[in-house]
């Protein structure tokens, strides 16, 4: 699957009107709210992707934020111009799962299960992936530096 569509993919899992799981949403601590502050940071970031702001959607990563595809790692620059790529379009996603994992005091994994479809360079896919990423708190602000969207096992 093209860039694009996995960097896309984010903004849907994040997006607040598609919801959490009947559950809702499952922390670990140290704090509840950093955790609910986290997941509306990706939200808003995946907002954003999709709106093609580019200086708003850039504000979320740290300088040394970096992906990982299935063709290996890619850095800042080249993930954040793969999600500004006008030729994607999401046309369903579905989430579920929300998880924030605390790693140490400034560190948490947010996790969650991601199905979404649309078209990807006129290309129709389809996705059924667990997501990733891992923010920090850096001098004060929680800043994103590191997202993998990994395929779900086939049934």
């Amino acid at each position: 699957m093209h860039t694009a569509a996995a960097a896309l993919l984010l903004f849907w899992a994040t997006n607040p009107a598609l919801g959490h799981t009947a559950a809702g949403p499952s922390l670990t601590t140290p704090s509840h709210a950093i955790g609910q502050h986290l997941m509306a940071e990706e939200r808003a970031s995946w907002d954003l992707a999709i709106k093609r702001d580019a200086v708003a959607y850039k504000a979320f990563h740290a300088p040394d934020f970096f992906t990982v595809t299935g063709t290996g790692v890619v850095g800042r620059a080249p993930s954040e111009a793969s999600a500004m790529d006008s030729q994607v379009r999401f046309d369903q996603c579905e989430l579920s799962g929300f998880n924030v994992h605390f790693v140490a005091e400034n560190a948490a994994v947010v996790t969650y299960h991601v199905k979404a479809s649309g078209l990807d360079h006129g290309k129709s896919f389809h996705l059924d992936s667990y997501a990733s990423s891992l923010w920090l708190k850096r001098h004060g602000t929680w800043l994103n530096v590191f997202y993998q969207a990994t395929p779900t096992p086939a049934a």
